[in-house]
């Protein structure tokens, strides 16, 4: 089981992000010129919202749900991911995340940057 420090280092990027349908918290972790091959960041959806569907090209990504419960969307099959664990997408996939549930969902992901 991963485990993650519960706050958030004061040198983190806070910002509100649009995307096709409302609007996310994110947070970002770590990302170049820090890390030459990886980029982080904490996500937070309300109920009813979602990332958006979109394609990593070249780069895995692995979500890990921290709170809630998140409905991952990877090429059109369903898949209801939990507080505590983790999801993989491949490159070249195309995924979204949605918090079909009644309370927050709360995840961390990690995209490769090399190619």
């Amino acid at each position: 089981m991963l485990r993650f420090l519960k706050y958030v280092p004061k040198h983190l990027n806070k910002h509100s992000t649009n995307n096709i349908i409302n609007k996310m918290d994110y947070t970002s972790i770590i990302k170049p010129p820090v890390s030459k091959v990886l980029k982080s960041g904490r996500v937070i959806l309300k109920p009813e919202e979602e990332v958006g569907e979109h394609v990593t090209d070249k780069r895995e990504e692995v979500i890990i749900i921290l709170k809630g419960t998140a409905t991952l969307v990877n090429e059109g099959n369903e898949f209801k991911v939990e507080a505590g664990e983790t999801y993989f997408v491949p490159e070249n996939k195309k995924h979204n995340v949605i918090n079909k549930g009644t309370e927050k969902l709360e995840y961390i992901y990690v995209v490769s940057l090399f190619e």
